[in-house]
């Protein structure tokens, strides 16, 4: 329903392509209504999926030069511009020369391209719930349910582990401190104080 976004970028890192598959999703929707309105979605966004993050790029190495060891160059070529967010003079006269069609502007520039945003990052989102799904349910080594819970319950019963205590009290209210093997009266009082790590049987109750 929300469609499969595509970015394509050049290696220059300028976008070469946005698309959303299949044509009749909401997303392809979208982008054609920005077109509609005299958007070129390659010229106006950045868009990106998840598989191209953006990151700070590696500094060359330390060796006493005066760019050594730093870097302001992200993965999409955009440096870091600092802390300096607007020029107040220059925004106003790009106000008032704005003003006249802003509800126009905002349409497509934000309500717009904000709808676009948000629908592909669901679309990422959906994507990767489909695959740790699919994950969680096939037979991969760690990845499927049946696994987990397999891992979880030799966790739970090795010997001295101190996870889990013999008790039939299901909200752990009654769990006690780790025991000392070594003392005699933590031995003496393992099952009054519900101490954890001196019975090597393991237990039902997470801790």
């Amino acid at each position: 329903m929300n469609g499969i976004f595509e970015t394509i970028y050049d290696d220059n890192n300028d976008p070469l392509s946005f698309s959303c598959n299949p044509p009749n999703s909401y997303g392809a929707k979208l982008i054609q209504a920005y077109k509609i309105l005299g958007g070129v979605p390659e010229r106006d966004m950045l868009l990106r999926t998840s598989d191209k993050p953006v990151f700070l790029t590696r500094g060359v190495n330390i060796d006493g030069g005066p760019t050594s060891g730093y870097s302001d160059v992200f993965s999409n070529g955009r440096r870091n511009r600092g802390d300096q967010r607007f020029d107040r003079d220059l925004g106003l006269r790009v106000q008032r020369l704005k003003f006249w069609q802003l509800e126009v502007i905002k349409r497509k520039r934000e309500h717009l391209e904000f709808k676009i945003k948000r629908c592909l990052d669901y679309s990422d989102q959906l994507s990767n719930e489909v695959r740790d799904l699919s994950r969680m349910i096939g037979s991969s080594a760690n990845r499927s349910v049946d696994d987990q819970i397999a891992a979880v319950m030799g966790e739970m019963f090795t010997p001295g582990a101190m996870n889990v205590i013999v008790s039939k009290d299901k909200f752990g209210k009654d769990i006690g401190r780790i025991g000392d093997k070594n003392s005699e009266e933590d031995l003496l009082t393992e099952d009054a104080n519900s101490l954890r790590g001196l019975n090597d049987g393991g237990g039902t109750t997470p801790v």
